[in-house]
């Protein structure tokens, strides 16, 4: 095509380049590829490529476009086999959208035809890429953490010494970097020996003796996704890291900053315990003392992420049992959540309504240990303590019937928890109203209330709490579905033949 190599001419006059670029641009979005890409193979881009270091923005901007189209005219390898030195100069490229080209482009290949690298070969390519975690422009940098997080185990040695100059930048890069170590480490024991050797493990964990509260907090979420694989907690409590994060979580007692770390601080706490409630609990019972103790708090704030991370230890049976041997601290605990209950506004009562469920229910429990008697009094004691008078199960069934939504189905969240224990079963066959209120459908409920009540339903048709007549009615219920109405079976009784 001739007008393609007149346009090209042209992009070395200065004069003529802006109207040069648009040219190119008009030509290459109105002319069938097949009958462009050879063309482009044979006469090249490289002009398209010096107007990338052009001192008028709107030239480079012009020039990347450019470049995108004809990059997304070739086979995505085809790109990598023919310009690859190219992508590499660009990848380093002053101006973001240059850089963010470049990156697409390998994020495309790497994704569709990852076969293509060879990775001894483009080994810089993606030492490049690994420290453009660090880019300022947030889209270059997740794309970056993307890719490197999802590199061959051999590539790694190299890529992660490189990419260790991210952590001379700011906390926000320095956090992209950690990122991609967790992502890496959560992989396998091996990959996580790779990161620990180069000594980034350590390095984020004494990261945590900074002054920055966002990046404490950002530092402290990651921990706790690396420390929820057994050779990650491991290594944390062998080297003394864990105990050392113990230790800054009783001194934030004097820190005037302790209301905004002390949500991460729990928080990190509570995911590892969730996973590993015996050894944590029976190594650092200072850690649920000090969540039971902060019940005690005048700050409320801390409040949604204590019954946060108390219902997600006590969600698992080794996490009730552990708990239960703090005595009258856990007992006090739980009295408190039942006040929560009772006497907060919607955001802190739905909080609680969700982690009294976790402490009751015994069905979530990811290991599947067996919940034995001593589960079954300790959970009926502890709904008990809800309320005194009216009774617990007078509360929570004028909670199923609170008007505002959420209110609501975390209360039928709460009452399935309840409903899964015989004497659960019991306490709602006896409360005046309960049954009928469940199997009368002209209560207007939102889909996911009917979903939930159908659940307790179906539960409570198996149980033997009530008389043959009320249990026909419950199985009755089961069979037509959580969304039958009696509007449909008046039809169908009208629709009948006689």
């Amino acid at each position: 095509m001739e007008q393609y190599n007149i346009f090209i001419e042209n992009l070395r006059n200065k004069e003529l380049r802006l109207q040069a670029l648009n040219d190119l641009k008009n030509l290459l979005n109105f002319t069938p590829p097949a009958h462009v890409l050879p063309v482009i193979k044979n006469i090249g881009i490289n002009e398209i490529f010096k107007c990338l270091n052009d001192s008028d923005k709107s030239h480079v901007d012009l020039s990347c476009e450019l470049l995108k189209t004809c990059f997304n005219m070739f086979e995505p390898e085809d790109v990598v086999r023919n310009y690859i030195t190219y992508i590499m100069y660009l990848l380093r490229h002053e101006t973001p959208c240059v850089r963010q080209l470049a990156i697409d482009v390998i994020y495309k290949v790497f994704t569709s035809s990852p076969g293509t690298f060879s990775f001894p070969e483009h080994i810089d390519v993606f030492v490049a890429i690994s420290q453009m975690a660090g880019d300022q422009d947030v889209g270059i940098a997740n794309k970056a953490i993307l890719i490197t997080s999802n590199l061959p185990q051999d590539t790694y040695s190299k890529v992660l010494e490189e990419m260790k100059i991210i952590l001379e930048y700011n906390s926000s890069s320095k956090c992209n970097a950690f990122e991609i170590i967790v992502n890496i480490s959560k992989k396998s024991n091996e990959l996580f020996e790779v990161c620990k050797d180069h000594g980034y493990i350590d390095f984020m964990v004494s990261e945590l003796e900074t002054d920055d509260i966002l990046y404490q907090l950002n530092i402290l979420e990651l921990l706790s996704q690396l420390a929820i694989v057994s050779y990650g907690i491991s290594y944390l409590i062998k080297n003394g890291l864990f105990r050392k994060m113990v230790q800054k979580l009783q001194d934030l007692e004097n820190n005037p900053l302790k209301a905004l770390l002390i949500t991460g601080y729990i928080k990190f706490f509570g995911t590892v315990t969730y996973h590993y409630s015996k050894e944590v609990i029976h190594e650092y019972p200072v850690l649920i003392e000090f969540l039971l103790e902060s019940f005690d708090e005048v700050e409320p704030t801390i409040f949604p992420v204590v019954l946060d991370t108390l219902g997600v230890i006590g969600s698992t049976i080794e996490g009730k049992l552990s708990m239960v041997a703090f005595g009258s601290k856990y007992t006090l605990a739980v009295e408190k959540i039942g006040e929560l209950i009772k006497n907060s506004g919607t955001d802190i009562k739905i909080r609680a309504l969700y982690c009294f469920a976790n402490l009751i229910d015994i069905e979530r429990d990811l290991k599947k240990c067996p919940a034995d008697h001593r589960v079954t009094l300790m959970t009926r004691e502890w709904f008990r303590s809800l309320s005194k008078q009216p009774s617990s199960v007078e509360v929570l069934f004028g909670l199923c019937k609170n008007p505002f939504p959420d209110i609501q189905f975390a209360a039928f969240i709460f009452l399935d928890a309840v409903c899964q224990h015989h004497w659960g079963q019991e306490l709602v066959a006896n409360c005046a109203g309960f049954i009928e209120f469940l199997l009368d459908r002209n209560v207007d409920l939102i889909k996911q209330l009917k979903e939930v009540k159908y659940d307790v339903i179906k539960r409570l048709s198996m149980s033997t709490a009530f008389d043959a007549n009320i249990l026909m009615r419950l199985q009755t219920y089961v069979e037509q579905g959580p969304f039958f109405s009696e509007s449909e079976l008046q039809v169908a009784i009208e629709e009948s033949p006689s």
